[in-house]
């Protein structure tokens, strides 16, 4: 057998993949979302943070809707940042499902389910280019304070006393 990486000899290099995610079903769930995503982008701006990114990722991956991306200029102040953010969200009965990364300071990442918040370094943001891999992501206005109109309408599900549609 000739010579093949470890993951390859396994499994296939890279699965197919859908070129779009899942439809949502919950336009009010995506709208709530985008609007903590913003405002967790604002609590961001109001604590010095730079370079704020509201990514839509909706039409990319099922995972979650959105990426708020930020650099923050210190050590220091990417903790009273994250503090700040988790704070506001605790006031809005808004659990985040896990924190990574806190300790080294480079990169943490607060996981709200449907809308992830990144907090880097100037390095680690010029490192791991989080942009430049969600390059087909739509890039939001975080200022904005109404949702787009780019959010779809859920799939009209069959009445359950309709008959099936046939061809």
């Amino acid at each position: 057998m000739p010579f093949l990486p470890r993951r390859a000899r396994f499994h296939d290099v890279q699965d197919e993949s859908v070129p779009e995610a899942v439809t949502r079903s919950s336009p009010e769930r995506q709208a709530k979302a985008l609007e903590l995503a913003r405002f967790a982008a604002r609590i961001a701006e109001e604590n010095r943070a730079r370079d704020i990114e509201l990514l839509d990722l909706r039409q990319s991956t099922p995972l979650f809707d959105y990426f708020v991306v930020i650099t923050a200029p210190s050590r220091r102040q990417a903790n009273a940042i994250i503090s700040e953010i988790d704070h506001e969200m605790k006031q809005r009965q808004e659990q985040k499902l896990g924190i990574e990364g806190s300790e080294e300071g480079r990169w943490t990442l607060i996981d709200y389910g449907d809308f992830v918040v990144h907090v880097f370094s100037d390095e680690a943001r010029d490192f791991y280019a989080i942009e430049d891999i969600w390059g087909d992501a739509t890039r939001l206005d975080w200022r904005a304070e109404t949702a787009p109109d780019s959010i779809p309408a859920p799939d009209p599900a069959p009445a359950p006393d309709s008959p099936p549609q046939g061809d």
